[in-house]
């Protein structure tokens, strides 16, 4: 059950809310007025790299002006507080912001030059863009895995190993400690491990699943958006 932890919080945000939908948008402003600076320079920070503060002053723009919709503040419970509610919502449109002029380089480089080839796309490995779009992904990683661990903190290890590249019998020797083993005992273990990590509901795995499904739609994504 989850518990509300920022009463003010939370009235702030449905009071907004409220009005919102009642067509005054006005009622933004003591929201705005609030994080707007914070928000303004955490956007200038994470584009630094480019250059342009232009580009910052547009995103956190269009992430105040998505907000009229009502859509995302009414969806505030008061779990975190609404700063970092907001923070995280604003954090995705930068990345959005990134992704797509990303897109449109990789498109301009490719028609400027004719004897470019598809596979080019691929050799800004080192680029802002992608350094940005990595992180993004490591943070919903970690954010899934802290889910996970709050409600099965053995499938939230078994997974972190996983990730980190260990086989079964790897994460079995690791989870029966440094006690001498037979080989025996071992395989037991291996196969316990295995069959936890795989089980079609209630594994490892398919906790994992559920959880950064969860994390995805929090953050209004979908599962392409790991894959670009």
């Amino acid at each position: 059950m989850n518990i509300v932890k920022n009463h003010d919080d939370l009235f702030l945000a449905q009071e907004t809310c409220s009005e919102l939908r009642a067509g005054n948008n006005e009622a933004i402003l003591p929201v705005y007025k609030k994080y707007h600076p914070l928000f303004m320079g955490y956007t200038r920070r994470r584009i630094r790299d480019f250059g342009d503060d232009g580009r910052a002053t547009t995103i956190v723009n269009d992430f105040w002006v998505e907000l009229l919709n009502a859509k995302a503040i009414c969806d505030f419970k008061g779990i975190s507080s609404l700063k970092t509610f907001l923070f995280k919502i604003l954090n995705f449109r930068i990345v959005d912001n990134v992704r797509r002029a990303g897109r449109k380089n990789a498109y301009a480089n490719n028609i400027s030059g004719g004897d470019n080839d598809v596979d080019d796309f691929g050799a800004d490995d080192v680029s802002p863009e992608k350094d940005l779009m990595d992180k993004e992904k490591v943070r919903l990683v970690h954010d899934t895995l802290l889910m996970l661990t709050e409600n099965s903190p053995t499938d939230a290890y078994l997974m972190k190993m996983h990730m980190e590249g260990l086989n079964y019998q790897q994460m079995a020797e690791k989870l029966m400690g440094t006690k001498p083993k037979s080989d025996k005992e071992l395989k037991k273990k291996t196969d316990a491990v295995k069959k936890q990590f795989t089980r079609k509901i209630s594994g490892s795995m398919a906790k994992f699943r559920s959880c950064l499904e969860r994390i995805m739609t929090k953050n209004q994504l979908a599962y392409g958006d790991l894959l670009n």
